[in-house]
């Protein structure tokens, strides 16, 4: 018996090695990895505009903290994490270190994260402002002072996060805070 574990053993091993080293892109733990990955849409004008996982993001244009116009058409193209927060929001405050690690080692890999601040609940904008300089955030931080943007998205609760792929489709929506591993996952299956 115990020869027996030790031939399966080895054979198992060996089909490791041969599945990383020669097979490589073909082998089947590359492809166990991506099993997960969302299947690429090819006929977009067929999706319409809408909140669920499948349908096209409602586009928006807001005003970052410089002042600068940001909507969410301009990130075509690139797999965007549409988060949002407030300053004042403790599981905001728990996940923004980790997803300011995220964007910068994955942001070479097309990730955009944009953090829409609901200024609109924040009781002054220089909160917001020393937020992003306590943690350092590098990432867009547009701001939603009227709540328009929070109301087409129906945030109720802080936050929420929807990522949205490379031709602008919800594909999965997370409420409450979230740690690296699970956004690095998300972002990982987009196309």
């Amino acid at each position: 018996m115990k020869k027996f574990i030790l031939i399966v053993g080895i054979l198992l091993a060996v089909l490791f090695i041969v599945d990383k080293t020669m097979l490589k892109e073909e082998g089947m733990i590359k492809r166990a990895g991506e099993a997960g990955k969302y299947e690429e849409i090819k006929d977009i004008k067929s999706i319409i505009e809408g909140l669920e996982k499948g349908n096209k993001a409602p586009d928006f244009q807001l005003t970052d903290l410089d002042g600068k116009t940001v909507a969410l058409s301009d990130y075509k193209g690139k797999k965007v994490l549409l988060n949002f927060w407030a300053s004042w929001c403790k599981p905001c405050r728990a996940e923004m270190p980790e997803m300011e690690e995220m964007f910068k080692d994955q942001k070479e890999n097309g990730y955009v994260i944009l953090a829409v601040n609901m200024a609109h609940s924040e009781k002054k904008l220089q909160h917001v402002e020393a937020f992003v300089k306590e943690y350092g955030l590098t990432f867009t931080v547009p701001l939603d002072k009227e709540g328009e943007v929070s109301s087409m998205y129906e945030i109720m609760a802080y936050p929420t996060t929807y990522f949205i792929d490379s031709k602008g489709v919800i594909r999965s929506k997370s409420i409450g805070g979230m740690n690296r591993s699970f956004m690095e996952r998300e972002m990982k299956k987009l196309p």
